[in-house]
């Protein structure tokens, strides 16, 4: 649970001044506002509270006297009107720009049902109840979102399942029904295992979310319509999002284009010779997608696994996407975490600045049974890191800049570090007698574990107090000689 998060900040091109705001809150660990510049912060689960303390009391001080100088000067003012002559209350002024409505996101990475994880759902209950108890830990977070996303890396589609194996899978339709319940409610649905029960088993899951009420991006009825955005709509905010994939494990799409499609867009030379998008058409798509929604995000499926940078072809066509049009990249394949990036666009044509985006390269495995060995201290964290994870937090706000106009942009942005929990060593030691498989936050655990250890600390010590000094070792007790006495 080491593993640091890159939070890289870029700008086309350079600002006078970059702000950035970390908070060390529960709820959101990170956030970011005024974001521009060129830096690099590395967050890690460590927080130093006594340094936010102190920092946060200073800023606390700092402004509370501004804020009480303002206070006396216009109280002061006020007194010397009320004297001249009596006023009528003034009308509020809102100061420009002003938010006027916002619609919140919580996303997460790959949902992977090894068979382990089949297990653990089974352990916990029947059905989607089972499945279900797997996100409890986390569903709150989504629960609080407008949208919840994560990436379903399976087909679910019993009538045409040909069985799961090794690389090969398939989920039964209550995981849909589980991913509904805890709070998701759009599924990126273009990766390289959405064919692994064949054409037919890629149109029937297509069909089986439609049927539970789960939106799903990355995929269309016909070749055209898979590249157009699914739209999410609240408080009078559409954002879009646009789905992708650039790996197809070999697979390829149907020939007729009136058939079921996945959006591909495979590296150059490395599309197994499958037919798909290059980038001239994935940003004209991109560019078509923004006409249709007031903010768009793209999912894509790409990058090397278990790399924990991203290729750098990657960022060169992350950045043409956020220039085309995208205001949020949500990254997943990697199953490790990646960089995140806040990048400023170029000025618009219509001579506006440019705009705040955001780009988690990848938010790592959110619920899978990779690395299930792993012993932290006995291991290293390169050994344990697929079961780092990240749950990336945005919003889209409206806001009005009154003869500026009105407009959506990225509003907050935030980051929650999550841990795969797995008890794979505690069932072959015999110490637990089912599977527990489950993402967890860590700012939950850390005073579970905190509780604990002091628990253990507060015993050893009391078993050190109740046990005898003994000889130091190598040295025998010193021998007592009293004289005899007879009896």
């Amino acid at each position: 649970m080491a593993q640091a998060i890159n939070w890289t900040m870029r700008t086309a091109r350079p600002l006078n001044q970059a702000t950035k705001y970390c908070s060390g809150a529960p709820s959101i660990p990170a956030y970011f506002a005024g974001m521009g510049g060129k830096r690099m912060l590395l967050f890690s689960c460590r927080i130093n509270k006594a340094s936010l303390r102190a920092t946060i009391g200073s800023a606390v001080r700092k402004h509370g006297r501004l804020a009480g100088d303002v206070l006396a000067v216009a109280a002061i003012g006020a007194f010397l009107l009320a004297g001249v002559h009596s006023v009528r209350p003034a009308a509020a002024v809102v100061p420009y720009p002003h938010e006027v409505a916002q619609v919140t996101f919580a996303v997460a990475g790959d949902v992977i049902p090894h068979e382990p994880v089949r297990a653990a759902a089974a352990a916990a209950g029947e059905g989607a109840e089972g499945w279900g108890a797997l996100f409890s830990d986390v569903s709150d977070v989504f629960r609080a979102a407008d949208f919840g996303f994560v990436n379903l890396e399976t087909p679910s589609a019993p009538a045409h399942s040909k069985g799961s194996k090794p690389f090969i899978f398939d989920a039964p339709l209550v995981l849909l029904d589980a991913l509904k319940a805890n709070g998701i409610k759009i599924v990126s649905f273009a990766n390289n295992h959405v064919m692994d029960q064949g054409w037919a088993g890629f149109a029937e899951t297509r069909d089986h979310l439609r049927e539970k009420g789960l939106l799903f991006a990355g995929s269309g009825d016909t070749a055209q319509q898979s590249w157009q955005p699914v739209i999410t709509e609240a408080n009078g905010i559409k954002v879009g999002w646009l789905g992708i994939t650039r790996w197809l494990n070999g697979n390829h799409n149907p020939d007729k284009d009136d058939q079921p499609h996945v959006n591909f867009f495979p590296y150059p030379g490395e599309s197994g010779g499958a037919a798909g998008m290059d980038e001239a058409g994935v940003l004209e798509a991109v560019k078509a997608a923004r006409t249709k929604c007031d903010l768009l995000v793209v999912s894509i499926h790409w990058g090397v696994e278990y790399a924990p940078a991203p290729r750098p072809d990657d960022v060169e066509t992350a950045h043409k996407i956020l220039e085309a049009g995208a205001t949020v990249i949500v990254g997943h394949h990697p199953h490790v975490l990646q960089p995140v990036e806040t990048y400023r666009t170029h000025e618009g044509t219509d001579g506006r600045d440019g705009r705040n985006t955001v780009i988690f390269y990848s938010l790592g495995n959110f619920l899978s049974n990779q690395s299930r060995t792993y012993v932290d201290g006995l291991m290293p964290d390169k050994a344990g890191d697929p079961r780092d994870a990240l749950i990336g937090l945005f919003s889209a706000v409206r806001k009005d800049y009154g003869p500026g106009g009105v407009r959506v942009e990225l509003g907050h942005v935030g980051i929650l570090p999550v841990w795969g929990e797995n008890n794979r060593n505690e069932l072959a030691s015999g110490k637990a007698k089912t599977t527990v498989i489950r993402p967890v936050l860590i700012d939950r655990e850390m005073p579970r574990l905190q509780a604990r250890l002091d628990e253990l600390t507060k015993i050893a010590e009391q078993n050190k107090a109740a046990t005898p000094p003994r000889a130091p070792y190598g040295r025998p007790a010193k021998a007592v000689h009293r004289p005899y006495q007879p009896a």
